[in-house]
């Protein structure tokens, strides 16, 4: 059984960056909601200092002044849900925190991990590492879900990951690896069409069949975003306007997730240029045209 999340839907959404300040403020009707990186919030002097998490008063200003204005979604990059060991409790209780203060409609964190632990120390990969989809790591990563469902009175999602290399020898397909997450632990999930293109890319398969291979119906929210090329691999850079591609596997995905309530567009601020105002306001405008094309 999947968690309860409101049946209200959120509509469009945006992921927050430095550089939506002013588009935020100017065009408040542009976007329904928005999303934000909790760890953007604080610095983190590691898990084995008295005094962990330190507030950024000017990140948290930013964070109050959209509360304000806009319903909150969540997105966690640091819960690490495929490293070996114990889930982060310290990180847990501050996302708990996180949640009080602003109830998020849901939060959410990605199929992979980044943090690396060895003795007492810990190491950053710097990137969103996947995950072998075996049955040991399901094991591993739904107790961390059950773990941080008991902890925190809020939805929680995960999304598929990009991957460019391939495990051998796994014992799920990726689609198969999700459905039994969705399955055992009742999370819902975020599913980044933008992610299954890249993937579909650089491995050669169907995206449309990827997508009828999941359990649509736990489909919380979807991401969308722009991507780029690296030689001959195409990456999931957030790097300006969603390709038509995505737009037509969005088209297609929405009109079968029966459960969705938001779609957010990304990009990373560093591409702002690529878009400027004018190019921010047509992704969300193409992605509310797809989202109302559907009724709920």
């Amino acid at each position: 059984m999947h968690q309860s999340v409101s049946e209200k839907s959120l509509g469009v959404g945006i992921l927050y960056n430095p550089s939506l300040d002013e588009f935020l403020k100017k065009n408040p009707y542009a976007c329904d909601y928005i999303e934000i990186m909790p760890d953007m919030l604080w610095t983190d002097e590691g898990i084995r200092q008295k005094k962990r998490f330190t507030l950024i008063k000017e990140w948290w200003e930013k964070l109050l002044w959209m509360a304000d204005h806009f319903p909150l979604t969540a997105h966690n990059i640091s819960f690490s849900l495929g490293s070996g060991g114990e889930l982060d409790l310290q990180y847990l209780d501050q996302i708990a925190k996180m949640h009080d203060k602003f109830s998020f409609r849901w939060h959410s964190d990605h199929l992979s991990f980044i943090k690396v632990h060895c003795r007492d120390e810990e190491y950053n990969a710097g990137m969103a590492v996947p995950v072998p989809y075996d049955q040991e790591v399901l094991n591993l990563i739904a107790n961390k879900i059950y773990t941080i469902t008991d902890a925190i009175a809020c939805p929680f999602i995960i999304e598929n990951n990009v991957s460019f290399i391939d495990y051998p020898d796994q014992d799920y397909t990726e689609e198969a690896f999700l459905n039994a997450l969705v399955r055992w632990t009742g999370c819902g999930l975020l599913l980044d069409v933008h992610n299954v293109y890249t993937n579909s890319l650089n491995h050669n398969f169907d995206p449309y069949k990827f997508i009828d291979n999941l359990d649509l119906s736990a489909v919380i929210e979807i991401h969308i975003a722009g991507g780029s090329y690296i030689g001959d691999v195409y990456t999931d850079s957030h790097s300006g306007p969603c390709p038509q591609e995505v737009w037509d596997l969005l088209q297609y995905t929405v009109s079968r997730t029966p459960n969705l309530k938001g779609i957010t567009f990304e990009f990373h601020e560093s591409y702002f240029h690529l878009l400027k105002f004018k190019g921010i306001s047509e992704e969300l405008e193409k992605a509310k045209e797809i989202f109302n094309s559907v009724k709920r």
